[in-house]
């Protein structure tokens, strides 16, 4: 399913997506990365239009985006993005972040020419329970707001 940039502040909606558990294999010093294929939105702070991307590797400092929109080192993001949780799937947490673009790499895939390395600043959860009432399966959404988080130094 691919999904537009739009121009409102309006809620973006995103698809749950499972995880997995599948890490990359890396040095001591840095992050536990988990090769994550998830749809993310960002942008620029104060802008009305979302962009779209595909996370390709998340660590607690940091991920790895692709995408269409060359952004250059230093811009400051905010991203958004959802895991579908729990043991029948029926929590939805949201991940809020704000961080800056560390690095830029062109690569030749005509659908995600661009590679975005973001630096997490902060960071905080929105959980949503769904629950399903009736024959056809309206949902409900509850939400609950986790306090921002900084990254540990």
């Amino acid at each position: 399913m691919r999904w537009k940039a739009q121009t409102s502040s309006h809620f973006i909606p995103i698809p749950a997506i499972t995880m997995s558990t599948k890490t990359l294999h890396q040095n001591a010093d840095r992050a536990r990365r988990f090769a994550l294929h998830l749809p993310v939105y960002f942008r620029q702070p104060q802008s009305p239009t979302w962009l779209e991307g595909t996370t390709e590797n998340i660590s607690y400092t940091g991920v790895l985006l692709l995408s269409t929109h060359p952004l250059v080192p230093e811009t400051s993001l905010e991203l958004r993005l959802q895991l579908a949780v729990g043991s029948k799937l029926n929590h939805v947490s949201e991940i809020r972040c704000k961080g800056a673009v560390v690095r830029m790499e062109q690569r030749n895939a005509p659908e995600s020419p661009v590679a975005l390395a973001v630096s997490i600043r902060d960071y905080r959860i929105v959980r949503r329970m769904m629950l399903r009432e009736g024959p056809v399966g309206l949902e409900k959404s509850t939400d609950s707001v986790s306090k921002p988080r900084r990254r540990p130094q």
